[in-house]
């Protein structure tokens, strides 16, 4: 066997094992979600149970809880110390990161009643009387009311924990507004640092699809905790009579009711990100369907590019076409590095070849790429959708389940990596100049390398790359099939 056909297996081997110890640590084993059912209004006990939390209560207080059911929400509602602990979304079947909302630390012992007096709105009230909470539910909006006849106390807008998984942390941040002249600061919440002494407008959090805002308060004053670098505590030292705040999924028409919008934002080429997210919109539009508008939109950015890839494509063909020639330049100049990188360069002048030609376009397209990726693992609308096979667009296609677990693979085999690395065969089959071992060998680890790192890639994400990769190599097979001699 050729040496390098072995080194090439070696390689990748090395590589498919030091990959899948990174997605080890990257991806840790998740605890299956707690399935809920929706539960009645005159439930006592709770059925709703969030993982355990570090928590500000002394042990010893034994804590009553009771579910509540509005149009959006199953909410555990905290009767010990009056505060919400768990909001789990009906849409999504899923409880959200942001816990102990309204919570008083000072008041951990207190016991409350709740009443319903009406439709999605929950009163709160201490025994004592002193205190009462009134919770208004409109839809993902919720307005509170406090009523203190005590001195104000501490109060937590809401908890916030990081996540485990090293991936989901990336799309964690806490945000806040000063006023509405001022702009929107972010931080990541790993790198959250503790103040206090905050005027602002709006303050809230969010992870990969769903945000918790607080806003139009006017509040003086906010706290910002941090607890074993873990735990974020958002709270108020002299809470407002009346809160208002947005508790759900970043969708932008939710949001724009009180023109929260542009708490969504996809980074630095955001203002790209909005432009693909009105496209897409428009195209589900007119076809109905999330998976149809994405090849579609696959197909117009490939056209909007084109210039590009064009002349990517041609400066690849120019520099496969004087291979030959390179190749006697190695020969004769074997012995000779400098001799040979200078003939080289009079023979790329002599063809008018930029060495760089085929590589510096993709510079141009970088930004529209890196903006699609934030926006597609972050479209919460592909979450559920279905298309084909794939039952869910913001997950790996899960083509079908496997009788047992595979390292790396798991009990799931996934199609749409193979269809890219199939595609990347056949791309590298007409781009590489025959009998090139060495570039077939590169190219054969770069096809696998693609496989594996798209692997677990939600298939929206996957999907599109697929359908870039099938254009290109329609294209480039159309440039390649009658060789134009240079000149």
């Amino acid at each position: 066997m050729d040496k390098r056909y072995i080194n090439f297996i070696i390689i990748t081997i090395l590589f498919l094992i030091g990959y899948s110890l990174l997605i080890s640590k990257l991806y840790p084993p998740q605890k299956q979600p707690v399935s809920i059912s929706p539960v009645s209004k005159s439930t006592t006990p709770s059925s709703v149970k969030p993982k355990p939390l570090i928590k500000e209560k002394p042990p010893g207080i034994q804590e009553i809880t009771k579910d509540i059911e509005t149009d959006n929400f199953i909410i555990t509602f905290s009767l010990t110390g009056g505060y919400i602990k768990n909001i789990h979304i009906k849409a999504y079947k899923e409880n959200l990161i942001f816990h102990n909302i309204g919570y008083t630390p000072k008041l951990y012992s207190q016991q409350f009643t709740l009443t319903l007096p009406q439709q999605n709105t929950v009163v709160l009230e201490s025994r004592d009387r002193s205190i009462k909470k009134i919770w208004e539910f409109k839809g993902y909006y919720v307005t509170l009311t406090i009523i203190n006849n005590k001195p104000p106390l501490v109060m937590d807008l809401f908890l916030n924990s990081l996540s485990s998984n090293r991936l989901d942390q990336r799309y964690q941040e806490v945000f806040y507004q000063k006023n509405a002249s001022s702009v929107i600061k972010r931080t990541a919440q790993a790198k959250l640092k503790p103040q206090k002494n905050i005027p602002l407008q709006l303050i809230g959090a969010r992870d990969r699809y769903f945000c918790v805002v607080f806003f139009q308060n006017d509040s003086p004053v906010t706290l910002i905790r941090k607890d074993k670098k873990v735990n974020t505590y958002v709270s108020i030292d002299k809470p407002e009579t009346v809160w208002n705040f947005y508790a759900g999924p970043q969708l932008r028409r939710e949001l724009a009711k009180q023109k929260l919008g542009n708490i969504i934002n996809y980074g630095f080429f955001n203002f790209i990100g909005v432009l693909i997210l009105k496209v897409l919109y428009g195209l589900k539009y007119v076809t109905h369907s999330w998976g149809l508008s994405l090849i579609l939109l696959s197909v117009i950015i490939y056209i909007i590019l084109f210039p590009f890839t064009m002349k990517s494509t041609q400066a690849m063909k120019k520099m496969q076409q004087i291979q030959p020639l390179i190749q006697e330049l190695q020969k004769k100049y074997k012995d000779n590095p400098q001799k040979l990188q200078k003939e080289q360069m009079l023979l790329f002048k002599k063809y008018k070849i930029n060495p760089v030609g085929g590589c510096l376009p993709m510079f141009f397209q970088f930004p529209v790429f890196i903006a699609l990726y934030q926006v597609l693992f972050r479209f919460i609308e592909l979450k559920g959708a279905q298309f084909l096979w794939i039952k869910d667009l913001s997950l790996p296609d899960h083509a079908f389940k496997l009788p047992f677990s595979l390292p790396y693979i798991g009990n799931y085999f996934n199609i749409l990596p193979l269809f890219i690395i199939i595609v990347s065969y056949l791309q590298q089959k007409i781009t590489t100049s025959e009998g090139n071992s060495q570039q077939q060998s590169t190219a054969m680890i770069f096809m696998l390398v693609i496989g594996v790192i798209f692997y677990h890639f939600p298939s929206c994400l996957v999907m599109y790359w697929f359908i870039q990769n099938i254009l290109t190599v329609l294209y480039q097979y159309k440039i390649h099939k009658l060789p134009e001699p240079l000149v």
